[in-house]
């Protein structure tokens, strides 16, 4: 019997981070599922030796409601450009630094996404996309059919036209990077808030997030009072990748993640209120990511929405599964097609869209892998 330290997101609340649960590889657990072509959920009631029932941790967050109805999604590389240079960052200077040449005017791209007869949910990211030339009017174009969320730092003065133009009915979510050490830098702080705060009381779902470098971690209670004035408040995001000479996020230590655990939490109680009546989670559900700290959960041989449900869009218009693993056309010059069924996962994404669209993995290897990662966190 090992004890769990972790705070998870529970059915309905969260547990204190405190050894108030027991967990052994002989629990007992179950599952109430629903399926279908509108979406996936699942919750996992553990149940401890003595026959005390828990409440149901949610392993899947997402379920197709009524308002927001879309065909498929895609994860949209608008460009690699971008005004930061976060030392975390996947791309490097030279990346980053280059020119913005679009693949096509917007109208092209409006009518690309058109032809397609499906309703897309576009997460465009970059870079960051609100460089992007005439960024405001691509987004006015594609949102009379489709559907958006965006990732950027918040940083350009064209989200106040956004906040004028844009109906927050079209747009599912906006997460507004704070990068917290390289906003000092470049001065701004002001931009930032300025910007979240209008679009926030235009009414859109905007969400404040932080990438957990140690450093952030050592300053999230400065961060969460920068961000106090304007009502919000940041969420910790899993660092993933190479940074100062270590891999993260298993460069993490046990501190950093009982930090990381403990401001996670506060994070889901923030914004429990504005989530409640969504008719889906947000796909970049950063809610979770306490259950990434030792690691990105393998996918390899699941069943898999990505290439049906589900695409990455380079710059160019190119059509990916994921990870540029197999290609589908070319959205730009009406090549695009897609598979009409799940394929088993054959590459690796971003963690957020495969929980989304992968099949979960049988409930046995589910509980062995959660109660596998408890004894690594008890042990360290």
């Amino acid at each position: 019997m090992v004890q769990m330290h972790a705070a998870i997101q529970t059915a309905g609340q969260a547990i204190p981070s405190r050894p108030d649960w027991r967990l052994s590889l002989a629990a007992v657990a179950r599952v109430s599922r629903q399926r279908g072509r509108q979406g996936t959920s699942a919750h996992l009631a553990i149940i401890s030796l003595d026959g005390e029932e828990q409440r149901g941790v949610e392993l899947q967050l997402s379920e197709r409601g009524t308002t927001m109805k879309y065909d498929v999604e895609a994860d949209w590389q608008l460009l690699n450009t971008c005004n930061y240079r976060c030392p975390y960052c996947f791309f490097d200077n030279d990346t980053l630094g280059e020119k913005i040449k679009p693949a096509a005017s917007n109208e092209a791209w409006q009518h690309a996404f058109d032809r397609s007869g499906l309703t897309w949910l576009l997460h465009m990211t970059g870079g960051e996309p609100s460089v992007y030339p005439d960024f405001v009017d691509l987004c006015a174009r594609l949102t009379g059919r489709h559907l958006l969320s965006i990732n950027s730092n918040m940083t350009y003065k064209s989200w106040q036209d956004f906040a004028r133009r844009i109906s927050p009915r079209r747009v599912s979510f906006i997460n507004a990077g704070f990068h917290l050490a390289e906003r000092e830098r470049k001065n701004g702080l002001k931009p930032y808030l300025d910007n979240v705060e209008n679009l926030k009381e235009a009414g859109f779902q905007i969400m404040s997030s932080l990438v957990a470098t140690p450093e952030a971690l050592a300053r999230f209670e400065e961060a969460i009072d920068l961000l106090a004035p304007i009502g919000m408040f940041p969420i910790p995001k899993v660092l993933r990748g190479h940074h100062e000479g270590k891999s993260y996020p298993g460069a993490y230590t046990s501190t950093e993640r009982r930090t990381f655990r403990h401001y996670n939490e506060a994070a889901r109680a923030f914004y429990a209120p504005a989530l409640k009546d969504r008719d889906e989670r947000p796909t970049v559900d950063m809610f979770g990511d306490d259950r990434m700290l030792h690691g990105t959960p393998n996918y390899d041989g699941l069943r898999c929405g990505a290439g049906r449900l589900f695409f990455k869009i380079e710059p160019n218009g190119d059509v990916f599964r994921c990870g540029n693993s197999r290609a589908y056309g070319n959205l730009l010059d009406g090549t695009f097609w897609r598979e009409d069924r799940a394929e088993p996962c054959d590459s690796v994404h971003c963690y957020y869209f495969c929980e989304k669209y992968s099949e979960r993995p049988p409930l046995s290897r589910r509980l062995h892998r959660l109660a596998r990662t408890t004894v690594r966190e008890v042990l360290r």
